[in-house]
């Protein structure tokens, strides 16, 4: 350290104050050094000399410290060096421990602009740039066709239930129109290939086969049970894709690490969950009243309101999923009578197509226009390109070890911004969103 010291001056910084002082002349009155009465010690190394001089038991390096240039690239240097001497620490830290024995012009500047380039301070500071939010998908602007066309599916669990003197385990199998936001649940005994094809079996029973089919990939299931999710990673896609195909729905699956693309199954996830701990008062009920508690979730979830419910008497009733799926928002009987002539029948043939084109006409006056707005990832960002280096955030690890890699391929979406990337790391090739890629600099300077 001392000798870096000496290689400073010789690099003539404060060319001038230093031939003054040499000459023993005084400072010119414009040198940025006056206020600090400066001089040369015996080795020739400019000091502060400072008014605390009669201060008793301080070391000489307090009371008259060296005086260094902070653009100078040694005096970064030696910032450098107590910046990673306190591991990284706080920019507070490092100004006060350097001025026990230096004192650097523009000394926190100086500390900000080497934190800047610290590639370890990077990574530990990182923050992933996604794109702007993209546009919605078909599957959820496809009005005037059947409920759950367009279908997505994600599974919650697992639930006790009570088999004899046994107790056993059941999980639930959440189908939601990606529409109109109603949802259709399956209970499963256990969470194999076979019995998810079947599940969705008897949900295209009732229901319909979708055309497309949406669902996570199990690496998204970061706050589900664990078994839940290693049932998951261990799914056969390729064979639930196959399955699908033979009845005309094509199954796709969301990229891994990127819960954010599944959001509309998610948040109805939760509204699951949420009636469940209401109606659920035993702690392990017997199947068949867990399977009527499963039905009764259902009716409540698909009561809800689309729209702002409005408290005018004059007012209509709030459009709800159920308005599309049994005509009314409850289940509450059609008031009336019903015969079975064929006059009635057409009469009413009719009506019920005018109910729901009025309920889709609603729908697209009322529902769609809240889905213009953005909530967030408004502004552009600058876009992941091939051959970055990046550091994938993970948040079920610290940020310290943290994969890094290099981008091989970028996916766009339908709008041209790159919104999925393949990143080769040191484990292989993993794909993930750009809203859990943040680039590095290539260079550093430590």
């Amino acid at each position: 350290m001392a000798r870096a010291e000496r290689l400073f001056f010789e690099d003539c910084a404060f060319a001038e104050d230093l031939e003054h002082l040499k000459n023993q002349n005084i400072l010119d009155k414009k040198s940025k050094l006056l206020t600090l009465t400066p001089f040369l010690d015996e080795q020739g190394i400019l000091r502060v000399g400072g008014r605390i001089d009669a201060a008793t038991g301080i070391p000489r390096e307090v009371k008259h410290p060296i005086i260094l240039d902070g653009r100078h690239p040694i005096a970064r240097l030696i910032v450098m060096h107590y910046h990673k001497k306190f591991a990284h620490g706080n920019h507070e830290t490092i100004v006060n421990e350097l001025k026990q024995r230096y004192w650097i012009t523009r000394l926190r500047p100086t500390v900000r602009t080497v934190a800047s380039k610290c590639m370890l301070c990077r990574i530990r500071k990182a923050q992933p740039q996604p794109p702007r939010m993209g546009d919605l998908p078909e599957a959820r602007l496809a009005h005037h066709q059947r409920p759950f066309t367009f279908c997505g599916l994600d599974l919650f669990g697992p639930v006790k239930i009570t088999v004899g003197r046994r107790h056993q385990i059941r999980y639930g199998v959440l189908f939601t129109c990606m529409t109109i936001r109603a949802i259709h649940i399956e209970i499963v005994h256990t969470l194999t290939t076979d019995s998810l094809i079947m599940a969705l079996r008897r949900m295209a029973a009732r229901k319909s086969w979708p055309l497309r089919l949406f669902s996570d990939n199990g690496t998204n299931l970061r706050g589900a049970d664990t078994e839940l999710r290693k049932s998951i990673e261990d799914l056969d896609q390729e064979v639930l894709k196959r399955e699908a195909v033979n009845y005309g729905t094509t199954w796709t699956f969301i990229p891994p690490r990127s819960p954010h693309w599944g959001g509309a199954w998610e948040r109805l996830i939760k509204s699951v969950k949420t009636a469940l701990k209401v109606v659920l008062t035993e702690q392990a009920p017997k199947e068949e009243v867990l399977l009527t508690l499963m039905a009764e979730v259902e009716q409540i979830v698909n009561s809800r309101p689309l729209t702002h419910v409005s408290v005018e008497p004059a007012s209509a009733e709030a459009i709800t999923p159920n308005h599309f799926l049994i005509g009314t928002s409850s289940n509450l009987p059609v008031l009336g009578e019903f015969n079975d002539s064929g006059r009635f029948l057409r009469r009413q043939w009719r009506t019920s197509q005018l109910l729901a084109d009025c309920f889709w006409r609603r729908w697209v006056k009322e529902v769609l226009p809240q889905m213009l707005p953005r909530t967030k990832w408004l502004g552009e960002s600058q876009p992941v390109q091939v051959g970055d280096l990046v550091v994938i955030a993970d948040p079920n690890m610290p940020r310290g070890v943290w994969p890094r890699g290099i981008v091989e391929a970028v996916l766009p979406g339908k709008d041209g911004r790159v919104r999925v990337v393949d990143v080769r790391t040191k484990s292989g090739l993993l794909r993930r969103p750009v809203a859990r890629v943040a680039v590095l600099p290539v260079k550093s300077e430590c």
